[in-house]
């Protein structure tokens, strides 16, 4: 991996206003990225996949990329009131690399 490269991230946040996000591979998790940039992410458990306080979706055309959600991940999301089967994810259980370079996420409305 060369950590010489940025990852672009582009995120909606709950208010509907855009933003682009740099940061390089190996770093840390999109949770991480986006409580730093506080947009909202709570992110109580500090990222050990415990609360969905971290709850994103991801744009459907750049989900080819990503691994599909953990039994973890699909037990703490289904009961989330905005869960959607295809693209809700836990922003702490992606890990910054480049395969999210250009990636477009929305963050959950709170529950």
């Amino acid at each position: 991996m060369r950590n010489h490269i940025l990852i672009t991230i582009n995120v909606i946040d709950r208010q509907g206003a855009e933003h682009k996000l740099s940061t390089k591979p190996g770093q840390s998790t999109l949770m991480d990225v986006l409580y730093d940039e506080d947009l909202d992410v709570e992110a109580v458990c500090g990222g050990c996949a415990s609360c969905a306080t971290c709850h994103i979706f991801v744009n459907e055309d750049c989900l080819d990329g990503l691994p599909e959600r953990d039994d973890i991940q699909n037990m703490l999301l289904q009961y989330q009131g905005h869960f959607d089967d295809k693209t809700s994810r836990l922003s702490c259980q992606m890990p910054i690399s480049e395969s999210l370079d250009g990636i477009t996420i929305t963050i959950a409305p709170e529950e």
